[in-house]
């Protein structure tokens, strides 16, 4: 296969950059090669995005790689929008199968799962039922599988349909399609989780929602119109619970490139073993979309508006991970500040860095963007953090500063950080602890070892890695003091 050209810029958001950069897929060559043969960075090469950005919805300006207050309003302006807009094309299929379930109940008269609603005379135009079929008999019914657990659906021969569940994604054909293979029988529906005893003699059928409806279709010339119908259902259809089975907690499984997500590329032209050719006008798109991705980005990480995004409720010290999880998963959903927050900053998914780990092993990672009174912190000025006595690891602790516009190590010394295992290590106060300066120039005084140099004219943000933490960090007894500005 010939080398393709796939994009020229979707990704590069994520790099925060703007400047087109050609992304190529080689099957001939692997991924050692192919890296391999490609130029080699050298400084000055990184093109941050810019610190103005002209976009439909305002100039966005970011001095010292921070947004400004008013860029910050537009930006989760324009991504709420943007988020909702999205949000409501992403849903629709499980609001519409919410919409259908709920309509039935309501308007319907069902009264629980064992309710089946047949129309005996062929669906009119009456009721609001997207593309339905007048020439069909349809049999309606819905499950609530956590209020009746595991639950039998007999179907007699000759009928067909789908079961789906409460996101109109598909569980199981009825039918000639189906486990039955149209001569009828009994379909056992298992609710999220279930893991108590399956019966023999059901086609077995896994939900991962506890709600689900079907829609089943019978041939009028078989079963007849009218009361011919309706005792035809009543002879050979029956919804019922089981008795049996846990009400367990929802489980979903991921993939790692969804259909959904892939219908998401396709929709911009981007479909595998097609080539990717984008016109000038979808260029452009290309070109804005990913400049309006790196601002939502660094607004997302540079001044979340999570509430769990700070580690204790008086500092300014964040999680890398704000669901402390390696999923992002948060009250079962997942959370997207959090996801875009990590990705933007760091590298590395690992739940030994992202939960609380037996004492003395794993690593926590603490991160600030502001000082001790919430404000950016900037290259100009001279900042000193305290590192309070008795940091509770088993290992060592680190501090280390950044560049927002690459979120790599800042670019003004070899190894800008400090730690308690350095040679030579950093100068002790009386009290035990040690303070961290950062500073363009070394302030008078201070030991070379306790000193960070920043750049003049933009940003930077701290980290603290914790190495084996101990009780006192995971109990939060021991808390870091914030960045102070010193002048």
């Amino acid at each position: 296969m010939k080398t393709k050209l796939l994009t020229q810029l979707a990704i590069t958001g994520l790099m925060a950059t703007s400047v087109a950069v050609p992304v190529y897929a080689m099957e001939e060559k692997s991924f050692f090669e192919q890296s391999a043969s490609e130029a080699k960075y050298t400084p000055g090469d990184f093109k941050p995005a810019p610190d103005k950005m002209k976009t439909r919805f305002g100039e966005l300006e970011f001095p010292g790689g921070y947004p400004t207050e008013a860029t910050l309003q537009k930006v989760y302006d324009e991504m709420d929008l943007q988020r909702a807009t999205q949000l409501y094309l992403d849903m629709y299929p499980a609001l519409s199968s919410h919409g259908i379930m709920k309509g039935w109940v309501r308007d319907l008269g069902m009264r629980d799962s064992s309710d089946i609603l047949v129309t005996a005379n062929r669906l009119d135009s009456t009721p609001l039922i997207l593309t339905g079929n007048t020439e069909s008999l349809y049999s309606f019914f819905v499950l609530d599988l956590k209020a009746d657990g595991p639950t039998v659906v007999e179907v007699p021969p000759g009928v067909m349909g789908p079961i789906d569940d409460h996101n109109f994604l598909f569980l199981a054909d009825v039918g000639p399609t189906g486990q039955d293979m149209g001569k009828g029988g009994k379909y056992l529906i298992l609710p999220p989780g279930y893991e108590g005893d399956v019966p023999d003699g059901y086609f077995v059928v896994r939900s991962p929602t506890y709600m689900a409806f079907s829609f089943l279709r019978a041939n009028a010339d078989v079963v007849g119109y009218g009361d011919k119908a309706l005792k035809f259902y009543r002879d050979n259809a029956k919804v019922y619970p089981l008795k049996s089975g846990p009400r367990a907690p929802r489980v979903r499984g991921v993939e790692a490139f969804s259909k959904e997500l892939l219908g998401k590329l396709a929709s911009l032209g981007i479909e595998k073993g097609k080539p990717f050719a984008p016109d000038a006008r979808m260029q452009k798109i290309f070109a804005t979309a990913a400049e309006e991705g790196v601002a939502m980005s660094r607004a997302i990480a540079f001044d979340s508006r999570d509430e769990k995004a700070k580690v204790y409720p008086n500092r300014q010290w964040e999680s890398p991970y704000i669901t402390n999880n390696s999923t992002f998963y948060q009250n079962d959903y997942i959370n997207l500040g959090a996801r875009t927050a990590f990705h933007f900053t760091a590298d590395g998914i690992t739940p030994a860095m992202a939960m609380q780990m037996p004492e003395g092993t794993g690593s926590r990672y603490q991160t600030t963007y502001k000082d001790k009174n919430g404000k950016p912190l900037d290259g100009n000025k001279t900042y000193k953090l305290n590192m309070l006595p008795n940091v509770p690891v088993a290992l060592f602790w680190a501090v280390t500063v950044y560049d927002p516009w690459t979120r790599s190590e800042i670019q003004s010394q070899p190894y800008p950080s400090i730690s308690s295992q350095q040679k030579p290590p950093p100068v002790v106060n009386a009290d035990g602890s040690i303070d961290v300066y950062f500073s363009n120039e070394k302030p008078q005084g201070v030991a070379k070892q306790n000193w960070v140099r920043t750049l003049p004219d933009q940003g930077l943000f701290v980290y603290i890695r914790y190495y084996g933490p101990l009780n006192a960090f995971n109990n939060k007894t021991w808390i870091p003091n914030d960045v102070e500005l010193v002048k």
